[in-house]
């Protein structure tokens, strides 16, 4: 059944419920003294049968929007031109302009998703009334409907009847089959299979472009044959003759197509085959006197229209320039083996190097057409990223080589970082955004995309799910997954990364990734997709060496390696730089633990930058305007600001001392370039890493809370040698009134003054930031070696929690909770 059962499998669960509802749509014609077994041939009769169908349970409001003329000469359109995306592209502009709108929103009508649902209905109806005999492609679904006989209602499940199609195709090409032609079994041979799965995703190519279909059909042992109409401007399109083959496009199938572009007087002939064209083929198309024919591949007739060259330039650049292609170190990886009865783990597996690591296991997943969606997860640092970056490097390789060697393309990569979209309000904005915007790929629009993907053309890496905005809300986490399972369709394979902090538990993390929980499954069509869990290893003690070797000399490496504190450290990737960074305070005796190691780099980094003469403002000025920018970040769940909003930021919190022009340039253009943030081509600056962002705001935290232990202060240089302060200064700031009358004195006279430590800021602004919402693991991690460690710290902490106590739930919001 050339794979059948898998789609079988996937519709099983649906079977009893669409029997039951056709049961009920029979009844109903036959009331209307309609034909359940033959739909009419004329539009009327096929818009009534396809409202029954629809209509059947659903309530007035929804069966309004139908029965309005408007809507029905949308429909007619569509089935006169023979055109189903008229409807997507038309439809939802219509319904936003509609009176209708306000009885529909008062009924609780979800209209995008009802037109969506009568349109595939009414496209099936409309299908249904063609003649067998009219292409061989439907010849064959049909006759694949009675031989799967009680399946019919199951595959009327399916997202849209493109998908269908494109999955039929998809099926078909992996070997050879047999189908049934008409009342008798017929064989087709593997070419004949092929030519019909080459057809099925040329055809669902053109109906999503738009294209329309002249009568003029045919079908032959080795070719077939279409003419479509191209518009080129208002009232004016240009008629193509496409011939697709099987196999090599040779000089032979050339002359052919000259004779039937002459034969029907086309302006264009178009040569189409899944793979091979021959080097005479190619040069015959190029002579002067056949410019008007043309001799593709299936990829190349795709990038006629898809070119995503600027895209895997940018993808190429990125790589590059982290270093990803020469410095990436293998990571293994394990995946839990779950009883499907008990859900209890039975087990785990480890890839490692025998198994060629997680790179190994992805290549066996990315083979599989049963599966369609893997997530990745690890803890913070654990090199996520690098191997969203890396992987998609690999398949980008392996892309090109095909490209150039003229050979069928696997996958082309699409690496998309969520942080960059975390306030997209769906996935077609977010691909919007990203084709459009971001990287301006030149695609005719998101069902562009949506056909691609469903053709398998493309690999989907979502980098940083828990960087998606709302992330600590459950519900909001649900329905962030489920929007991005919009995209995992038969034909899709997807990637996702995720922090495995970013979960309450690991039971509700698999639970969730696994597609159990479905409590907002409410837009979802179709079956579960077929998901699975792995999570990232830290590095073991070979592979530290091996990223310190990219890195630092032998001596040092050895150093780091017979240290057992900084040894566990660099387990985690994100943190071998930043030891080798602190390395001078480390060698010099000083105390290591994770937040003593960001604390190090951090200023010396940032004391470079003063001995180098490339700084304008204190060290004290860049951590306060790295934690607070930090905060405004993860608070607001944008992880990067535009050079063009730090003039902003930088009033905001130093006002006093950039009132000139001058100075507020000077400040500009030093806390971009000095602060260790990073740009990309658009001007967006964001931490090198996120964890940045986090050890940035548990330092305010302990800061704001007054027990920021005080050797953090001597370290930074805060409250010591880089700040004066006037004679009658009080000796009791917090955190914000010292910096703002810092600023506030920026042009006075100053003599030392001995603050010690911060004092505890006000309860109601502790509620607006230390309680505004929950603290991670990872901020928890960092916060913690923050802390002077004495009674007078639990007792701080005690007073803020007793507060809290008066004050309405809508005021505390999460202080109590996080102290």
């Amino acid at each position: 059944m050339f794979g059948l059962d898998n789609l079988i499998d996937m519709l099983f669960d649906s079977a009893m419920e669409s029997i039951n509802r056709n049961e009920r749509i029979i009844q109903v014609l036959k009331r209307l003294k309609l034909d359940p077994d033959h739909p009419p041939a004329d539009f009327t009769g096929v818009y009534q049968y396809a409202l029954v169908e629809y209509g059947v349970g659903k309530p007035r409001p929804a069966l309004a929007i139908f029965r309005q003329k408007e809507i029905q000469d949308l429909f007619r359109e569509a089935l006169e031109r023979n055109n189903p995306s008229i409807l997507l592209k038309n439809g939802e502009a219509f319904l936003a302009d509609s009176p209708l709108q306000a009885d529909l929103q008062a009924s609780n009508v979800d209209v995008r998703r009802e037109f969506y649902e009568f349109a595939a209905i009414f496209i099936e109806v409309a299908k249904r009334t063609r003649t067998p005999a009219e292409i061989l492609a439907e010849q064959k679904l049909e006759s694949l409907h009675r031989q799967l006989g009680g399946l019919q209602e199951r595959l009327n499940r399916l997202p849209t009847i493109e998908g269908l199609r494109t999955e039929m195709a998809r099926l078909s090409a992996q070997s050879p089959l047999a189908l049934p032609g008409g009342a008798e079994p017929e064989t087709f041979s593997a070419e004949q299979c092929k030519a019909f799965a080459l057809a099925q995703q040329m055809r669902g190519w053109f109906e999503t472009l738009g294209f329309r279909f002249e009568t003029h059909e045919v079908w032959q042992d080795d070719y077939f044959e279409w003419i479509i109409n191209i518009p080129v401007r208002r009232g004016r399109y240009d008629r193509i003759l496409v011939r697709g083959i099987d196999g090599e496009a040779g000089l032979s199938a050339v002359e052919d197509l000259k004779q039937a572009v002459a034969t029907h007087r086309t302006d264009e002939g178009w040569l189409v085959t899944a793979r091979r064209i021959s080097r005479a083929a190619r040069d015959e198309v190029e002579k002067a006197e056949n410019e008007g024919l043309g001799c593709y591949t299936l990829d190349e007739l795709l990038d006629q229209d898809a070119d995503f060259n600027s895209y895997l330039t940018w993808l190429e650049t990125e790589i590059q320039q982290r270093g990803i292609d020469q410095k990436y170190v293998p990571l293994a990886c394990l995946k839990e083996e779950i009883d499907p009865d008990t859900q209890q783990r039975l087990g785990v597996s480890r890839y490692g190097d025998r198994d060629g690591w997680i790179d190994g296991y992805i290549d066996l997943w990315l083979d599989d057409p049963a599966k369609e969606h893997i997530s990745v997860l690890g803890e913070f640092g654990t090199g996520k990223t690098w191997f969203a970056l890396h992987y998609a490097w690999k398949a980008l390789q392996r892309y090109r080589e095909a490209q150039r060697r003229g050979l069928e393309r696997p996958r082309l990569p699409l690496v998309i970082p969520l942080r960059d979209y975390a306030k997209a309000v769906s996935v077609e904005s977010l691909f919007s955004e990203f084709f459009f915007r971001k990287h301006e790929i030149p695609i005719p629009g998101y069902s562009a995309f949506e056909q691609l993907n469903r053709m398998g053309k493309l690999l989907l890496i979502f980098d940083g799910f828990d960087e998606m905005a709302a992330r600590v809300d459950r519900q909001e986490m649900i329905n962030n997954f489920w929007e991005l399972a919009k995209v995992v369709v038969p034909g899709a394979k997807v990637i996702l990364t995720c922090r495995t902090e970013h979960f309450p538990d690991a039971k509700e993390g698999r639970a969730l990734l696994n597609a159990e929980l479905q409590a907002s499954t409410r837009d979802l069509t179709g079956e579960t997709p077929q998901f699975e869990v792995l999570e990232l290893e830290k590095f073991n003690d070979e592979q530290i060496r091996q990223v310190l070797a990219h890195q630092a000399q032998p001596a040092t490496v050895a150093q780091i390696m017979g240290n057992p504190q900084l040894l566990d450290l660099a387990r985690r990737p994100v943190l071998t730089e930043l030891i080798l960074e602190a390395l001078p305070d480390i060698e010099a005796g000083k105390p290591v633990d994770m937040s003593r190691v960001y604390l190090y780099a951090v200023r010396h980094k940032m004391e470079r930058d003063i001995k180098a003469e490339r700084t304008f403002t204190s060290m004290a000025d860049k951590l306060y305007f790295m934690c607070e920018l930090s905060w405004e970040m993860l608070s607001t769940d944008r992880m990067s600001i535009n050079y063009r909003e730090f003039p902003d930021r930088i009033r905001k919190l130093f006002g006093p001392a950039v009132q000139e022009e001058k100075d507020l340039d000077h400040w500009h253009y030093d806390m971009m370039g000095q602060t260790m943030l990073i740009r990309n081509a658009d001007g967006d600056y964001t931490p090198a890493h996120r964890s940045l962002l986090e050890f940035f705001v548990a330092y305010k935290f302990a800061a704001e809370l007054g027990i920021l232990a005080p050797e953090f202060h001597t370290a930074m240089q805060l409250l010591k040698s880089q700040t004066s302060l006037p004679n009658n200064a009080i000796d009791n700031f917090t955190w914000s009134s010292f910096f703002r009358f810092r600023t506030i004195k920026a042009k006075s006279e100053f003599v030392s003054s001995n603050v010690e430590k911060f004092e505890s800021e006000s309860i109601e602004k502790l509620c607006r930031t230390v309680g505004k919402k929950p603290f991670s693991r990872a901020v928890i991690e960092l916060l913690v070696p923050l802390l002077e460690k004495c009674t007078e710290t639990e007792l701080k902490l005690l007073e803020v929690i007793k507060q809290t106590c008066s004050l309405q739930v809508e005021e505390v919001q999460y202080l109590g909770g996080n102290v």
